[in-house]
């Protein structure tokens, strides 16, 4: 049995794909295709069936250990600082170091109107996969309806998987989601935008971690007895080549889509 801990922390940048449940009823989603390749980093999509919408994913390595990763992660007040497309990130609540819960809104273009989410993140140390996951779904939340002029997305969920690269000095990362982003928005458009966002976040965040530092969050990340475990035991490695995309990186389907505003 694997043994993990828990710690609260989570970053987003949505990106619209597909109503998932529909889609896995009628068959599972095809195989990855690389999309883009610079600056090492890499975008996949995939088809999945019954859904006119891709699935998309970035991989690549950010120049910095998990710590300062998470840290960045768990920077609410300054997510808008390297999500482009996040217009507002606002931290709810936290269930001790477990589980934390945001508010996020994603800005679109005139005539298209923003799309916002409540969500909760919960971030864990695999000891056995020597990675940490961060795993996010939409939630409801009494203290945060849906608001006049924006769209409530009926569903998100996915992830950011780390993994430690060149002996714990830097971080492998695979950034995901699947976020149904409601209203009546042409699905090629949506395809097009989408493309673009995994490999932006990661880019991004290579220059947030150079930007800002978070040192006694990071000493205290290190200091997690499982995290120390499998760091000290890794190799030195050169910079390697994210892998392919993951086929085990499957997300929760999500609830048939609605139709309401742009």
């Amino acid at each position: 049995m694997t043994r993990s801990v828990s710690l609260g922390l989570i970053g987003l940048s949505l990106f619209a794909s597909t109503s998932l449940a529909t889609a896995l009823e009628h068959g599972a989603a095809s195989s990855w295709e690389r999309v883009r390749n610079d600056a090492g980093i890499e975008v996949y999509r995939r088809t999945v069936a019954g859904s006119p919408l891709h699935e998309f994913q970035g991989t690549g390595v950010i120049e910095a250990p998990i710590p300062s990763v998470l840290a960045v992660l768990d920077d609410a007040e300054r997510r808008t600082e390297w999500m482009k497309e996040a217009v507002a990130q606002t931290l709810i609540s936290r269930n001790g170091d477990r589980e934390q819960t945001f508010y996020s809104r994603t800005g679109a273009p005139w005539p298209v109107s923003d799309r916002d989410t409540v969500v909760k993140a919960v971030t864990t140390v695999d000891v056995r996969s020597k990675m940490v996951k961060v795993e996010m779904s939409s939630i409801d939340h009494p203290a945060w309806p849906p608001q006049k002029g924006v769209v409530r997305m009926p569903h998100l969920c996915g992830h950011w998987y780390l993994w430690p690269s060149n002996g714990g000095k830097w971080t492998r990362v695979e950034y995901q989601v699947h976020a149904d982003p409601g209203g009546s928005l042409p699905s090629g458009i949506i395809n097009m935008v989408s493309k673009k966002i995994p490999h932006s976040a990661i880019s991004e965040m290579q220059k947030q971690v150079v930007r800002r530092k978070y040192p006694e969050f990071e000493a205290k990340i290190a200091q997690i007895p499982e995290y120390k475990d499998f760091v000290q035991t890794l190799p030195t490695l050169t910079k390697p080549a994210p892998s392919p995309a993951s086929a085990a990186s499957a997300t929760t389907p999500a609830p048939p889509a609605t139709e309401a505003a742009k």
